[in-house]
């Protein structure tokens, strides 16, 4: 057995799930893209990197940068023809550091920026509270917008907010 070779991985997803509008995730087959496999999409597709460029910036060579690029456009085809969520989690990678990430801890309110290497905390390493936020979103429809947190679908939530900031939230 082959070992295999952890990707560099630059940039993680603002969100980290995406289903079909007006369909309850729990009625739905979940196609699951490894954050590798979001990366090598990002840079080929989004970016338009050459493969070899792509390849050299995840550390692995084009072949594996083209399995892996087929295998995501495999799954985000999939879910997109037959009505799937896609979850974007999981993987061999490590993170190149280039990516900067800042969460708030809403009991305490404790910023911090996790170590380049680490998953996304689950909870505070200050007080140990779970009610944790990724600053400017944590792709799970809670955001942190000037001190206060927010659904963007539950408006009286929001009640803090100034009206120019309401419609920057229902902009996003």
């Amino acid at each position: 057995m082959v070992n295999r070779v952890k990707r560099r991985v630059s940039c993680f997803p603002k969100a980290t799930y995406f289903k079909p509008r007006e369909i309850p995730l729990c009625c739905l087959e979940i196609s699951n893209l490894s954050i590798e496999e979001l990366e090598a999409i990002r840079l080929c597709d989004l970016l338009q990197m050459e493969q070899n460029e792509a390849a050299d910036k995840m550390g692995v060579s084009r072949k594996t940068l083209w399995s892996d690029l087929q295998n995501a456009r495999q799954k985000v085809a999939d879910a997109l023809v037959n009505g799937k969520a896609i979850e974007i989690s999981g993987g061999e990678y490590v993170n190149s550091g280039e990516c900067k990430v800042n969460f708030l801890c809403k009991e305490c309110d404790h910023l911090w920026e996790p170590e380049f290497d680490h998953n996304r905390p689950t909870c505070c390493p200050s007080c140990g509270s779970n009610l944790i936020f990724r600053v400017g979103g944590d792709g799970r429809g809670k955001r942190l917008i000037k001190n206060n947190y927010c659904c963007p679908k539950k408006k009286e939530n929001s009640s803090n907010i100034s009206e120019k900031d309401k419609k920057s939230v229902n902009d996003t």
